[in-house]
């Protein structure tokens, strides 16, 4: 082997290169020009850019709004036996940068009904609990609790977990509906039979 050889090794070949070829050799083959490199700049650039952009407009609230149960709010939540009806207080917080309507709140799931305006003996129990009533406007940062009052039609058919309450807000573009996941008092309205 001469001084200054370096061994390469390929794909089971072993080739000795001498320093007089390596010298012999380009070694900007196969690199970027300087045109070339200023392109690639631009573009990772203009990458990076739209990327910020696009996250800044997601977190603003622009296109998709930032509504979120808001679990740092003290909650009351009742239930009575007969009829089984419980309401649970919902802490709403637009975590967005604009203000969104919030124009309802809740729907009838398995086991279900949600309670509404017409239910009057039901909606005297909600209003005890306070809570702001949609339609309302929810400025960025802003915490409001709603009140969500259910009827329990069959106890067997309520699943077991926290319920999706579903909140809608108006867009420019329609309605736009926001599941939150809130522990309801579903021990209490559909207590375990023994």
């Amino acid at each position: 082997m001469k001084p200054g050889a370096v061994l390469k090794q390929g794909t089971g070949v072993k080739q000795w290169v001498d320093d007089d070829v390596w010298q012999q050799l380009d070694p900007h083959a196969g690199g970027l020009s300087r045109r070339q490199r200023r392109r690639a700049a631009a573009a990772a650039t203009a990458a990076a850019v739209v990327l910020v952009a696009g996250f800044a407009i997601d977190r603003s609230g622009l296109v998709r709004a930032q509504i979120t149960y808001d679990p740092d709010t003290g909650l009351q939540s009742s239930a009575t036996v007969n009829p089984k009806v419980f309401t649970q207080q919902v802490p709403v917080k637009n975590n967005g940068w604009t203000t969104v309507r919030v124009t309802g709140i809740g729907h009838d799931g398995p086991g279900l009904r949600l309670v509404g305006p017409t239910d009057t003996g039901e909606l005297k129990q909600a209003s005890e609990m306070g809570g702001r009533q949609p339609p309302f406007d929810l400025r960025p940062g802003q915490t409001a609790i709603m009140v969500v009052a259910y009827r329990v039609t069959d106890c067997a058919a309520v699943p077991a977990g926290p319920l999706l309450i579903p909140v809608r807000v108006e867009r420019p573009w329609g309605t736009e509906t926001i599941s939150l996941s809130s522990e309801v008092p579903m021990d209490q309205a559909c207590p375990p039979q023994h």
